[in-house]
């Protein structure tokens, strides 16, 4: 007989050969599996931490908003800390927090004071040219609160998920005053 042929029907018959069959397919799906299966736990806890932190920055724009009393620059620290534990972060989470005034005459925003924490720049009147589209409309000398958390997210699992930072942009107005008074108060 021929190798060529030979090695044919050895082809063949181990192409019909059908021992083993559930073993061989064990090893090439197993890892098929458990790659979705941690795949969707890294993308629900990568949802569950934006989700989280979303709700977690209108809860502390919602408690500044209520502020009767002079806001202080430790008062943001102690909020950027609650923020850190209701989204169950180890650290990284940043907060700024700013009071924008608007001047309808003039058509211009202004911020009269911002804070914010763990390295995050401070917002600055001339940051908001570039927020323009974000800002909502506003009447004459009225104040709006700005929170933005920044929280870093950085997955268990190397599934093709990369770190991320969720960031969130919050609006409110003060709710019992028509400002909330800050220790170092700018004047527009």
């Amino acid at each position: 007989m021929r190798p060529s042929a030979m090695l044919s029907r050895m082809i063949h018959r181990f192409w019909q050969d059908e021992r083993a069959a559930i073993a061989m397919e064990t090893a090439i799906i197993t890892p098929v599996l458990a790659w979705c299966y941690i795949s969707s736990f890294v993308f629900f806890d990568a949802f569950r931490t934006y989700a989280s932190s979303v709700k977690a920055t209108y809860a502390i724009a919602d408690v500044i908003s209520r502020q009767t009393n002079t806001l202080r620059t430790r008062d943001v620290d102690g909020y950027s800390s609650l923020l850190e534990n209701m989204v169950r972060n180890d650290g990284g989470v940043r907060l700024r927090v700013s009071q924008i005034y608007y001047d309808a005459t003039t058509d211009s925003h202004c911020v009269e004071w911002s804070d914010a924490t763990n390295g995050e720049a401070v917002l600055f009147t001339a940051n908001l040219v570039d927020m323009g589209e974000l800002l909502p409309t506003m009447v004459h000398a009225e104040r709006l609160i700005l929170v933005q958390s920044f929280i870093p997210y950085r997955p268990a699992f190397n599934t093709g998920l990369a770190p991320i930072t969720f960031t969130n942009f919050t609006f409110t107005r003060p709710r019992y005053a028509g400002q909330i008074r800050f220790e170092t108060q700018n004047t527009c």
